[in-house]
């Protein structure tokens, strides 16, 4: 389990509603349309590696479990949670909108380095079930600050400058970003 970070699924609920603190309770809330995948309108394939229909599947289980692991695929942005020691130093480069997630952990004390790193160094992605995480309000185009596109654009070009470096850190690699 050294080199495994476990995956949270991640939704939004509609603003004004109450979020849940079950997995019965988020179905429920996804059955009335009030909750959906994260970002689940604006890019569903940021998301779509952590398998939904399949967690949504699951029996019921009285304890958090890993469920099922899932391969790292571009341009996967997953919420985890990893070990405090022998994962790769996050970068400090990125900042403000965009590439975030693929290249900070929002759950964790300290910064974790881009998914796609984990992917390159070897780790593995399990996903969890009995565990999940929620936006309030529905991620929706044009309800974000102004600067986004800038910033979204100055962190597409700085991910492409460091999908180049990974190259060099792990020549031997078999995997890519």
């Amino acid at each position: 389990w050294d080199q495994v970070v476990f995956v949270l699924p991640a939704f939004e609920v509609r603003m004004g509603t109450r979020v849940p603190g079950t997995k019965a309770e988020l179905l429920q809330l996804l059955g009335t349309g009030d909750a959906r995948p994260f970002y689940g309108t604006l890019c569903p394939r940021c998301q779509a590696p952590t398998g939904y229909g399949r967690w949504w599947a699951l029996p019921p289980a009285p304890h958090l479990r890993v469920a099922y692991e899932v391969p790292w695929r571009d341009p996967w942005e997953p919420f985890y949670v990893g070990p405090a020691h022998g994962v790769p130093p996050f970068d400090e480069r990125f900042l403000q909108y965009g590439f975030n997630r693929i290249s900070q952990c929002h759950l964790c004390v300290v910064p974790r380095p881009p998914a796609c790193e984990l992917h390159m160094a070897g780790f593995r992605f399990a996903v969890l079930d009995g565990a999940f995480v929620v936006h309030r309000g529905f991620k929706e185009a044009g309800g974000f600050h102004g600067g986004r596109e800038a910033e979204l654009h100055r962190n597409r070009l700085l991910f492409r400058h460091f999908r180049a470096e990974l190259r060099q850190r792990y020549p031997h690699s078999p995997r890519h970003c």
